[in-house]
């Protein structure tokens, strides 16, 4: 099977855009936190980690705030993060949700290009049989 020219095209972009997205993915990848791996260990913290999993706080602390880059992230997130394994499964979980939402975004934007395109070759070959029909049942004068 031969691939005709914007196939080609189509193709060559889908790869430059899934490589595009590839390293999107790994740019916005959740990195640790310092701010949050200190909170996570000090002492004064101990209040915002014992919180049950179903009561995260909802009001965004105070600049300056003790535990502030822990209490952002549980209130931006709505998560209760109480380990440093917690915390990583968190990064872990967030990652994966970005990468999924990032490569389904890919392939609709891609395959709604090709529909778009396989749509335009049909009715362009359509119009074309229907010019010939035409000029064929001319008669010359």
């Amino acid at each position: 099977m031969s691939l005709s020219t914007a196939q080609r095209f189509w193709m060559l972009s889908s790869l430059a855009l899934l490589a595009t997205t590839v390293a999107i993915i790994f740019m916005q990848w959740p990195l640790r936190d310092p701010e949050v791996m200190a909170d996570l260990q000090a002492p004064e913290c101990s209040q915002w980690r014992e919180l049950a999993p179903e009561r995260y706080y909802d009001a965004y602390p105070m600049t300056g705030d003790a535990c502030f880059a822990l209490r952002t992230l549980m209130v931006h997130d709505q998560v209760v993060i109480s380990s440093v394994s917690e915390y990583d499964e968190h990064r872990k979980a967030t990652g994966i949700k970005r990468a999924v939402k990032s490569l389904l975004t890919w392939a609709m934007i891609m395959g709604g290009f090709y529909v778009v395109g396989w749509v335009c070759y049909r009715t362009a070959a359509v119009l074309q049989k229907m010019k010939e029909q035409k000029l064929k049942g001319q008669k010359p004068e």
